[in-house]
């Protein structure tokens, strides 16, 4: 097996083994495996001493651990009695509510919470009865809200107006009910943490209402706000106010958000202990049979693929969980068994999910052709169509790129072009090209065939947790994965290779290089010119590939002065694909029977033709071969 088992048996003796991980935020602070303690256990003395009332913004993308870094708080806090603490869910209370009755139900939450620990029934009876009627005007100012008139203002007008009903009465109803609470002696408390979550989970625009509206009501000295909300809500939030975020007023977002926050707090992700909070996650489901990866490799590919976000590392490990589950009822080839350890085997399908969920575009690829140390310019080609040199931009970035560790390679290079037309892959271009050298160096460290095997086999069984926006059926590619594929690959050469025999000084018996699907071979005379002889694809191709780039690109214009006498003496036209990129040339032939078998036959998807049809590859093969290499021939020695 080329991926070790979440076998029957280890089901069987571990029944309480969990088969996924659910999203849901730590709620102890024992069960902190990003090491973020430290960050709670600062806010917990900052809330401890800070003057009030004050609100704190904890920040962070959707999924970054601020509800969990706000359950370590409260667990810390929780030990302090004279800090009354209160938890409001703010996306609970918007279901199916507006953002004033929304506000409404916090504000009934929290004057509950105030009260809960009152024993005097006639106390608490006289306050709720005074709060109800403060809803009411509530709601009438929610509804002139709802007109299109800016919040602050008419929160404004309304505290300095004579509406006894408004803002002004409830914030006053408010502010005499907490120092009530604080100075008696049946409620002792000293500050009160009132803890609102998941606004990144409400529709922005309503979240920066219910943000605004706290700001004007719980002033209240005591009060500490502990706010859950990314900055990037509060823009969305403000674009009905300020228009579309720009550099002309961006001050105003900043504005606004300083007004409602006094201390914001963004959350550490780049200092979490990914290793340790993914190995964690893994054990838990019993991954690789329970041992640990490589907290170097887990941490140098999560860094250049999905990031550290909680949410995403648990979407992670539920999908490798899966597939190893998937791969246990699957009997791979024997002939790739053993090509890694186990411990390896777990890193690279760990790894490859990672590049699944970070660059779908990049893992198709993958799938089309698993062995990307062949990746050439041929096949980027074949991808973007040469989209990436419409940009103007496009010669000069590749060549400073070219100069980088990260691009020296062929096949980094075509990681470079296929990326550069699409913005988000542009701009994580050398993640990608990473993340690929670390699963080449650091992962499989394969000689290229046996590499090429066990990538087709993990991406085999990855494919059932592949998310793609495509109607076509998936595909799965044909590698030579067993002895006969290449019998018969070396069979239909032999056959080609007897036809030609006397024909060719080129193509010839003996002087075959390359791979079991094509035969790559050098004239003595012009070393730089690569004749090529493919199976499936586009048959036959000429090459120039040499070290100099202007070199070779001199060359293809010597060879392309004589086009019109190549193609005639060939018999057929050719495609000519000049660049100053990159140092391969190539011409190809645009015979309609290559054009309609390389559609029949599509590199990437198979190995061989079908010996049904080796007649006609053959009979094809055995008149334009030597055509080819006798017009191009002809037109150097001229």
């Amino acid at each position: 097996m080329v991926l070790h088992n979440c076998s029957e048996k280890m089901l069987r003796e571990d029944k309480q083994m969990k088969l996924g991980v659910i999203d849901e935020p730590i709620i102890s602070k024992d069960a902190d495996k990003l090491d973020i303690r430290k960050h709670a256990d600062a806010l917990v003395r900052f809330i401890q001493n800070a003057a009030t009332p004050i609100t704190i913004g904890v920040q962070g993308e959707w999924g970054s651990g601020k509800t969990s870094l706000l359950n370590s708080i409260k667990v810390e806090l929780e030990q302090r009695n004279e800090i009354k603490q209160i938890w409001i869910n703010s996306w609970e209370n918007s279901l199916l509510a507006s953002p004033e009755e929304s506000l409404i139900k916090i504000i009934n939450e929290i004057i509950g919470e105030l009260l809960s620990s009152d024993s005097d029934k006639e106390r608490k009876t006289k306050i709720l009865n005074a709060a109800g009627t403060v809803f009411k005007g509530a709601l009438r100012v929610g509804a002139t809200l709802t007109m299109g008139i800016k919040g602050g203002e008419v929160a404004d007008e309304l505290i300095e107006g004579s509406d006894q009903n408004g803002i002004k009465e409830l914030r006053n109803s408010l502010f005499e009910l907490v120092e009530e609470i604080r100075g008696r002696q049946t409620n002792p408390y000293e500050r009160i943490v009132i803890y609102v979550d998941d606004l990144d989970r409400v529709e922005p625009k309503d979240a920066v209402k219910i943000l605004e509206l706290l700001k004007n009501i719980f002033s209240l000295p005591g009060c500490i706000f502990v706010l859950a909300i990314d900055y990037q809500v509060v823009v969305k939030g403000l674009e009905h106010k300020f228009g579309k975020q720009n550099a002309d007023n961006e001050w105003e977002f900043r504005a606004f958000f300083d007004k409602i926050i006094q201390l914001p707090f963004m959350m550490p992700m780049g200092q979490y202990n990914i290793a340790n909070y993914v190995n964690d996650l893994l054990s838990e489901v019993g991954f690789g049979g329970g041992r640990n990866l490589s907290p170097e490799i887990i941490t140098d590919v999560i860094k250049h693929s999905i990031g550290g976000n909680p949410r995403s590392l648990k979407r992670l490990v539920n999908s490798v969980a899966l597939i190893e589950i998937f791969s246990s009822t699957i009997v791979e080839d024997s002939s790739s068994a053993g090509a890694l350890t186990n411990e390896r085997q777990s890193e690279l399908l760990f790894a490859l999910v990672c590049v699944q969920i970070a660059y779908p575009d990049i893992y198709n690829l993958l799938v089309d052709r698993p062995n990307f140390e062949t990746w050439d310019e041929d096949f980027a080609y074949e991808i973007t169509q040469g989209k990436e040199q419409e940009d103007e931009k496009f010669e000069r970035d590749f060549d400073l790129a070219k100069k980088t560790d990260d691009f020296d390679e062929d096949w980094e290079q075509v990681v470079y072009r296929v990326c550069y037309s699409k913005p988000r892959y542009k701009a994580k271009v050398i993640d990608v090209s990473r993340v690929l050298s670390l699963i080449k160096d650091n992962i499989l460290a394969l000689p290229a065939t046996e590499a090429e095997l066990v990538l087709a086999s993990v991406l085999n069984q990855t494919a059932v947790t592949n998310v793609t926006s495509t109607d076509k059926p998936q595909k799965s590619r044909n590698v030579w994965k067993t002895e006969e594929e290449k019998t018969e690959a070396n069979e239909l050469w032999n056959l080609l290779l007897d036809r030609l025999e006397g024909q060719c000084d080129v193509y010839s018996k003996g002087r075959r290089t390359g791979s079991s699907g094509v035969i790559r071979v050098k004239h003595k005379e012009h070393p730089l010119i690569t004749f090529a002889m493919y199976q499936v694809g586009h048959l036959l191709e000429i090459r120039i590939d040499g070290s100099d780039v202007e070199e070779n690109v001199r060359l293809f214009d010597k060879i392309y002065s004589k086009k019109e006498e190549i193609e005639a003496e060939a018999g057929m036209p050719f495609e000519w694909k000049r660049s100053t990129t990159s140092k391969r040339q190539s011409i190809r032939c645009k015979d309609p029977f290559v054009t309609e078998f390389a559609t029949r036959y599509k590199r990437g998807y198979s190995a061989v033709p079908d010996r049904k049809d080796w007649d006609e590859y053959i009979k094809w093969m055995a008149i334009h071969a030597p055509k080819l290499e006798k017009a191009v021939l002809k037109a150097m020695s001229s």
